[in-house]
């Protein structure tokens, strides 16, 4: 084998909280390129491509993989509940005729994309169908991830379709649709067909790779001062009133008869998908998780929570139910 192949690509994927997984039809990614090779060169960008599909994982993979006749289409995908797969740690066929383009490390010679750029495919169908906020944030993660491996910049990224004087190429027009994007980040549209804004998404890479704002600080007494509730008191509990949180969901919770300056909460997810949750005062969501969990394994973690008059803010990526419960109260 000759050129660079990123074996890591699934540490990486996971070190920034990405959910990663393998079957039998990814088995060999590690040695998997285009019939050129590795990279020639650190990689320069990232791309981002969507499926045009509306298949399951396997069926996508299968096509990346083993059927297209330009296998192996993209380094990587990421499909419908944010789970991303490996396909090839080489270069891949996924963005050959188009450019040139010039980005913080070097440029992409006209028709050279394959080989001078990472390239992610994400499952959509990309005429309408919703894009879900799991699926987004995952988006985000990873390429702000591999750019960070290549040592890029999180705006070296390039939409494949050329669209109001941006992106790669005029052939395509992913991703798209802008329109059918959830969650609270909205790209813009440049053309007829929805493609997202570039300047919109290198933006928004840009906004997430900063570290998060220090939120006021908030003093939590030593534990000597802390009220301890004997026996504990049940709060909240989604399997009984409210329903479970959906992935990308946020809500503002009030904790009945609790008054203070923080409380020690017990949370307790009872997931469907694998995820995380987070849970704080009020203002912007933290970087740091409160707890995270697998779809087949309730989870739990006593920790101390800053409360806003009595209110606590929680955060869910997966779809999962919520109990809290109430160990003690600093007042």
């Amino acid at each position: 084998m000759s050129g660079l192949y990123y074996t890591d690509m699934l540490t990486v994927l996971r070190a920034a909280g990405l959910v990663c997984k393998e079957n039998a039809i990814t088995a060999g990614w590690q040695n998997r390129a285009r019939s050129s090779g590795g990279f020639p060169a650190v990689p320069v960008c990232v791309f981002w491509h969507h499926t045009a599909s509306q298949a399951t994982p396997e069926n996508d993979l299968n096509y990346m993989i083993r059927n297209s006749p330009s296998r192996p289409v993209g380094n990587m995908l990421i499909d419908r509940q944010g789970v991303c797969w490996p396909v090839a740690a080489g270069a891949s066929n996924c963005a050959g005729k188009g450019g040139p383009m010039t980005f913080s490390n070097g440029s992409i010679p006209l028709d050279m994309g394959n080989t001078r750029g990472w390239q992610i495919e994400v499952a959509n169908s990309g005429l309408g169908e919703p894009w879900p906020q799991v699926q987004i944030d995952a988006f985000f993660k990873a390429s702000n991830a591999m750019n960070k491996r290549f040592g890029n910049k999180p705006t070296d990224i390039t939409s494949h379709a050329r669209g109001a004087g941006d992106g790669y190429t005029s052939r395509k027009i992913d991703p798209a649709t802008a329109g059918a994007v959830q969650g609270p980040w909205r790209p813009r549209s440049t053309n007829t067909s929805g493609t997202w804004n570039l300047s919109d998404m290198r933006a928004e890479a840009l906004r997430r790779s900063a570290p998060a704002p220090i939120p006021p600080s908030v003093e939590i007494p030593v534990e000597d001062d802390m009220q301890i509730i004997s026996p504990p008191k049940r709060l909240y509990d989604t399997r009984q009133s409210g329903g479970k949180f959906k992935a990308g969901e946020t809500r503002t919770i009030v904790l009945p008869g609790v008054a203070g300056r923080a409380a020690m909460l017990n949370l307790t997810a009872v997931p469907t998908d694998s995820g995380y949750m987070s849970a704080w005062a009020s203002g912007p969501k933290p970087v740091a998780s409160s707890l995270n969990f697998t779809a087949t394994e309730s989870v739990c973690n006593a920790l101390p929570v800053p409360l806003a008059a009595g209110k606590i803010t929680v955060f869910s990526s997966a779809s999962a139910h919520l109990v809290i419960d109430l160990l003690g109260v600093w007042p």
